[in-house]
């Protein structure tokens, strides 16, 4: 399985919000438990980043992608997976560019709490407690 995380999977875990993180934080463990598995988007990254730094401090924000870009890679998003973006069906410009990313990168699933804006994606999206069930089936 080669899952690329939604930029709402990162922020669950990095706030610790209440009834999420459990599951998301599940996700990132086993991406971070296989190597070269768990993919990214660069832009989550920096939405993640201003999130947690305005809940918590930009430096919790810093540490915690220094945690995750250790562990996994970053999905490719130049010009050709940008240009694919706005060919998608999605009504989220954001939501494309993670389909786009996840797509080049040879994504299996988007992990995503946000389902019904991916309906459209070329990507299969599952929520971190689907993930985190196909997981552990192998």
């Amino acid at each position: 399985m080669r899952p690329l995380l939604d930029t709402n999977v990162l922020v669950d875990v990095a706030l610790r919000r209440p009834g999420l993180h459990e599951a998301s934080g599940a996700t990132v463990a086993w991406c971070l438990n296989n190597p070269g598995s768990g993919l990214l988007a660069v832009h989550s990254l920096a939405t993640s980043s201003y999130l947690v730094g305005r809940a918590a401090s930009p430096a919790k924000a810093r540490e915690f992608i220094a945690d995750l870009i250790d562990g996994m890679d970053i999905a490719r998003l130049e010009n050709t997976e940008v240009k694919r973006a706005l060919t998608l069906p999605m009504a989220d410009f954001e939501d494309a560019l993670i389909a786009a990313a996840a797509e080049s990168a040879g994504a299996t699933h988007i992990v995503t709490r946000n389902l019904t804006d991916f309906r459209k994606s070329p990507v299969k999206a599952v929520t971190p407690e689907d993930f985190v069930r196909l997981a552990a089936k192998g």
